[in-house]
């Protein structure tokens, strides 16, 4: 190694390979923590997706005829399922949003459902919002179509 100042040649060389190497970890940091969030909010989906009072209410909604008429078929559930889920073997409480997309549109649907100590789900409310059309209730307590 060469003993004693570098040249203004030699440190604009190391200056150009210090900002290299910074911008590529930077870039990797900054990666790294879009894909540890990504990966979190995709696990958080899937779990919410699989579990059963979810599974139970997409059976339900999609076997619903006004359902298929105003969205088309073949009904899928949409990427994103928002909300909370208390599943414990007591009872439980679900409160959740996710949606719907048929051939011909795509609908929000709200769940609020409560699980009683016998292990069962109670839909108190499991609605389906079809923008421009109006709600369906494919709840327990009612079927009635309202418009908006």
């Amino acid at each position: 190694m060469k003993k004693g100042l570098m040249t203004q040649a030699e440190l604009m060389a190391w200056e150009v390979r210090a900002r290299r190497w910074l911008v590529l970890g930077l870039t990797l940091v900054v990666t790294g923590v879009f894909a540890v969030g990504w990966m979190t909010l995709q696990i958080s989906y899937s779990m919410l997706k699989s579990s059963e009072v979810m599974r139970e209410a997409v059976e339900r909604v999609v076997q619903d005829e006004r359902v298929k008429q105003e969205l088309g078929e073949p009904i899928q559930l949409g990427w994103a399922v928002t909300g909370e889920l208390e599943d414990q073997a007591a009872g439980g409480l679900a409160r959740l949003d996710f949606t719907l997309r048929g051939s011909e549109r795509a609908a929000g649907v709200t769940l609020r459902a409560e699980k009683s100590a016998a292990g069962i789900w109670r839909y108190l409310l499991l609605e389906v919002k079809v923008p421009g059309v109006g709600t369906i209730s494919c709840a327990d307590k009612g079927v009635e179509s309202k418009k908006d």
